[in-house]
């Protein structure tokens, strides 16, 4: 066959082939049409654009054979030419489309054909025609996203509409809550949820607003949810009404704060139709904001306090006590541990999804297909003790407790922000860069110089955008200060996002993203965002790769919303090429290990949701996925799950131990729980007759009147009278006296761990086996009135065991010298009512 003939063929192939032909759709610009100017009239308005792009098919494998037959000529190694785009042209039903029909989904959505096959668009524009045509569904031009669920999203589909579905006729709410980490995609996957259910009527409320930015997005951008309507408060009350009473599906986003909010007693009225909707279900989402307690507030950073007094209501959420209802609930958070601690939903009642899940899908993926996990970054943690002197400072006195917001403790003096000690402070950021004082090197092990942040090159990339976590706006400003002034961190643009200037909500990101671009496009050496709070919920920088944790966090919620927010994906992906991962690992760097592996332990107690898992087990499967590098001040070296649990405990002494049994955190006053209580008339009058209860059931039933009272007042008008609020402190002061009594109470149990040797036992048994009767001269009350207390939430199981366990830990390390040698085996270990099997292996 002569060339010529050849030629005819490929050509021939190019432009006629079936629908069964494999094919790939391309766009691409060149210069001089790359910068030419257009406008369109859209709706009444004239919408200006930059570019032309030519759409067009081809048969060869790669889009770039086919464009340079075309351009070779003109653009020798098609150098100025953008490939935009390159695609598989195909249908969801197997078969393949054309250039021409893309071509057509533009015409027809008013995009000008220029030239051929030019057209005057943005490549969004056309990424949505090709995924209508891909889908069979109306061309949105917005719609550029097509994916699928992964498997995890299906699985939580299929379990959560099964549960709904056998509790469609029970006359109480079902309830049904994910557990699943940031990065879950839990806004796409509810709305598949409301496919599968056939919903159409979605009301999603939360405490925190900035999540909206989510729900909108990925009802508006993806194909499967055309014909859905997004109401917000920003949507005129007449067109939010218009669209609740129309045909098609609506999902009305608001937060809780203003739909309580009331105007001169009235309903908002761009919240009268919300009202008025019969809606298929309530989604609440970061659900543990709500599981906020007024009881429980001050036990939490002063930052913590005051985000929960504005933005959090005074008891435990109880969305079925709304004035809007429905028969389904789904509750989402990545960190709900109050709800598991509480035990409010049962195991076929939620849908579990943890780091260590992510992380394992990830590593076991099968293929051929790519992996969706692959952008998911893993998460490395590296400690750093810092100096003795540094720790003597700033040490509150709390159990020898070192603490970071006294470190960095800032204050505003003639306009200006000051650290409390700024010498330390200095010598701190010469740390991160490894320059260490004289003290830290004497402790150095020979040639074991630990890797630093801003010194060791394994760290460049992650430490060229990174958020640090400070305590509060005075500490922000501060460092900022001192960065911009520093020899080495002036060379990072510095930002501060904190206070009412950096921005509301979603709003506070604008700034970090035009940060991070204008030092990209200038050579800066990288970013630095310092925030006390804000861009910690609902809103990802793909940047950040790492956080510096630089106050002293004891929520385990607030710590891990934090920690996962530098695990967003960043990746590319060029036309036929597999996806470039920009990000993996990220990096949390800590600075307070001792409460930070606290933290992590509690963490990987939450996760062990299956009753055959000790949470040691799950401890050293999180480690396997998160690793954790320790430097103790000689060496740095990676943790195990005993080496995690002997530095959580490090320097805490028994007697100390046994002072964590009055924490505030073992008792439940909230209005739920004292209810409760009023329900054992028995047990009360029994309370009543000891000193230390004298008038228990008064002061209980005043408190639960009172605030019953207060919580109505509060749903009718927005603002308390000045009686009302003396009243509301009258009653925090009263719920404050009880739980100090059931502390005192508490604080006589630690003695019944000194008096035995059966470590193995949990000390429920053990008490009951030693010496009933001593248990009840101790502590004035018999066994079975003090495991009815436990038994009605007043006493906290969860958290005893926790404080038993430590003292095991600490006990287990001091006895350890008797024996000769260290042995691999089984231990088992008592707790408060129950006693679980630890794995002790050789390291």
């Amino acid at each position: 066959m002569s060339e010529a003939a050849v030629a005819s063929t490929e050509v021939s192939a190019e432009t006629l082939g079936t629908a069964s032909v494999s094919r790939r759709v391309y766009a691409y610009t060149v210069p001089g049409r790359r910068d030419a100017t257009w406008t369109r009239d859209v709706g009444g308005q004239t919408n200006s654009g930059i570019g032309l792009i030519k759409v067009g098919d081809t048969t060869k494998p790669a889009a770039r054979e086919r464009i340079k037959e075309q351009l070779g000529t003109a653009y020798p190694k098609l150098e100025g030419v953008d490939i935009l785009l390159d695609e598989h042209a195909q249908r969801e039903n197997g078969t393949f489309f054309r250039d021409y029909d893309v071509h057509r989904a533009l015409r027809d959505a008013g995009i000008r054909r220029v030239g051929g096959e030019w057209f005057e668009a943005t490549l969004d524009e056309v990424k949505a025609a090709i995924a209508s045509l891909r889908s069979g569904k109306k061309f949105h031009s917005t719609r550029t996203a097509d994916f699928g669920m992964r498997p995890e999203q299906e699985d939580a589909v299929l379990q959560t509409a099964a549960y709904f579905r056998a509790h469609q006729e029970d006359s109480r709410p079902a309830r049904f809550l994910w557990n699943a980490k940031m990065r879950f995609g839990k806004t796409f996957t509810t709305y598949q949820l409301a496919r599968e259910m056939e919903w159409s009527r979605v009301l999603v409320l939360t405490f925190k607003p900035a999540v909206q930015t989510a729900w909108k997005e990925d009802l508006e951008n993806h194909v499967d949810f055309e014909g859905w309507h997004f109401v917000d408060a920003t949507t005129p009350p007449i067109e939010a009404a218009q669209l609740a009473d129309g045909p098609e599906p609506l999902v009305w986003f608001a937060s809780l704060q203003d739909i309580n909010g009331k105007v001169e007693g009235e309903v908002k009225e761009r919240n009268e139709a919300l009202y008025l909707v019969d809606w298929d279900v309530i989604v609440v989402d970061e659900y543990h904001f709500g599981a906020w307690r007024d009881s429980a507030r001050e036990l939490y950073d002063a930052a913590e306090k005051k985000l929960a007094a504005a933005e959090e209501p005074d008891q435990e959420l109880d969305v079925t006590e709304l004035a809007v209802q429905s028969h389904d609930y789904l509750m989402l958070s990545g960190t709900p541990f109050r709800a598991l601690t509480n035990g409010e939903f049962n195991e076929d009642a939620k849908f579990d999804w943890t780091y260590i899940d992510e992380q394992k899908a990830k590593d076991e993926w099968p293929g051929p297909a790519e992996n969706p996990y692959v952008d998911l970054p893993g998460i490395e943690m590296f400690m750093y003790r810092i100096s003795q002197s540094a720790e003597a400072v700033a040490d509150e006195g709390e159990f020898d407790g070192f603490n970071l917001n006294e470190f960095f403790r800032a204050s505003r003096v003639d306009g200006n922000y000051q650290f409390a000690e700024p010498t330390q402070v200095r010598e701190f950021l010469e740390m991160l860069r490894g320059k260490l004082s004289a003290q830290m090197r004497l402790g150095l092990e020979a040639g074991k110089k630990p890797p630093f942040p801003y010194e060791d090159a394994a760290f460049a990339k992650g430490v060229r955008h990174s958020v640090w976590y400070m305590n509060d706006v005075a500490s922000c400003q501060a460092m900022k200060a001192m960065l911009d002034s520093h020899p080495y961190f002036s060379g990072y643009d510095v930002h501060v996002a904190a206070g009412t200037r950096a921005g509301m909500g979603s709003k506070a990101k604008g700034p970090v993203d035009e940060l991070i671009h204008n030092a990209e496009a200038t050579g800066r050496s990288g970013t630095i965002t310092l925030s006390c709070g804000k861009l910690m919920t609902g809103v990802t920088i793909k940047q950040w790769s790492a956080i510096f944790m630089l106050r002293s966090l004891k929520s385990p919620e607030s710590y891990f919303q934090a920690a996962f927010r530098v695990q967003s994906p960043w990746s590319n992906k060029a036309p036929g090429e597999p996806r470039h991962v920009l990000k993996d690992p990220c990096y949390v760097f800590e600075f307070d290990p001792n409460r930070a592996l606290s933290l992590v332990a509690t963490y990987a107690t939450q996760l062990a949701t299956n009753a055959d898992e000790s949470p040691q087990a799950v401890l050293g499967e999180l480690l396997n996925y998160l690793p954790i590098f320790a430097f103790d001040g000689s060496a740095m070296e990676p943790l195990n799950a005993e080496d995690l649990m002997n530095w959580a405990t490090a320097g805490i002494g028994s007697t100390a131990l046994a002072q964590r049994w009055n924490s505030p955190l073992l008792v439940d006053v909230t209005e739920a729980a004292l209810d409760r209580l009023l329900g054992q008339p028995e047990l009360l009058r029994t309370l009543d007759q000891m000193e230390a209860f004298r008038g228990l059931s008064q002061d209980v039933q005043k408190v639960v009147t009172s605030t019953k009272q207060l919580k109505g007042v509060k749903r009718d008008r927005p603002k308390l009278t000045s009686t009302e609020k003396k009243e509301q402190d009258a009653t925090r002061k009263l719920r404050k006296e009880i739980r100090e009594k059931l502390q005192k109470f508490l604080a006589k149990i630690p003695v019944f761990m000194y008096l035995t040797d059966h470590r193995e036992e949990s000390l429920v048994d053990v008490i009951r086996s030693l010496d009933p009767d001593l248990f009840e001269r101790v502590t004035g009350l018999v066994i079975a009135d003090f495991e009815l207390l436990s038994d009605i939430g007043v006493f906290n199981a969860e958290r005893m065991s926790a404080a038993i366990w430590q003292f095991r830990q600490f006990e287990s390390a001091s006895l350890s010298y008797a024996e000769e040698e260290p042995v691999a085996r089984d231990r088992r270990v008592g707790l408060w009512d129950e006693s679980v099997v630890v794995a002790i292996g050789l390291t």
